[in-house]
């Protein structure tokens, strides 16, 4: 019995340091998406001259979930009535449960939208270029963040798994 309740502990413990440290890896990878998205999404507005609505369905049709579903959500929220930024709001808030970011890249998220839609192409490129160079510092951050502490809540997992194990026993 004593054997089953130690495993288990330890189990438990290294489960919570494993699934912290995925979420870290996770971070920088969908930095990288919403680095791509906004390339994509600079393109459609300058080159091909798309409605937003249109360039949302297409960005969320290229890229992988979760970041596609908020394109998907904000395309559908347009479509509903609201203008742009309010979609855009409503769509981060919806489906940001579902990312690995932490609060100052969600907050940098719903930047995005504060100018989408309200001003002529040329100054929605600028708004994402800027929105750009904030999700590259972001995204240097968070790869340095991944190198320091992945096996440090991997191995923290399971060695305080361990320490308890011991105090109980």
């Amino acid at each position: 019995m004593k054997l089953l309740g130690a495993l288990l502990i330890l189990m438990g413990t290294s489960s919570i340091g494993f699934i912290t440290a995925q979420k870290i890896i996770l971070r920088p990878k969908q930095l990288q998406q919403l680095k791509t998205a906004l390339e994509m999404l600079k393109t459609e507005i300058d080159y091909g001259i798309t409605p937003l609505p249109i360039a949302f369905e297409k960005l969320a049709n290229n890229l992988a979930t979760p970041i596609s579903d908020i394109f998907l959500t904000a395309k559908e929220n347009i479509g509903a009535g609201q203008v742009a930024q309010v979609a855009w709001e409503n769509a981060v808030s919806i489906h940001i449960s579902k990312l690995a970011l932490v609060k100052k890249d969600q907050e940098m998220l719903l930047e995005i939208g504060y100018n989408l839609g309200n001003s002529n192409s040329s100054d929605q490129i600028r708004h994402l270029n800027l929105a750009q160079e904030k999700i590259n510092h972001l995204y240097q951050e968070a790869v340095k963040e991944e190198e320091e502490k992945v096996k440090l809540w991997r191995y923290c997992g399971v060695l305080i798994g361990l320490l308890i194990v011991i105090i109980i026993v």
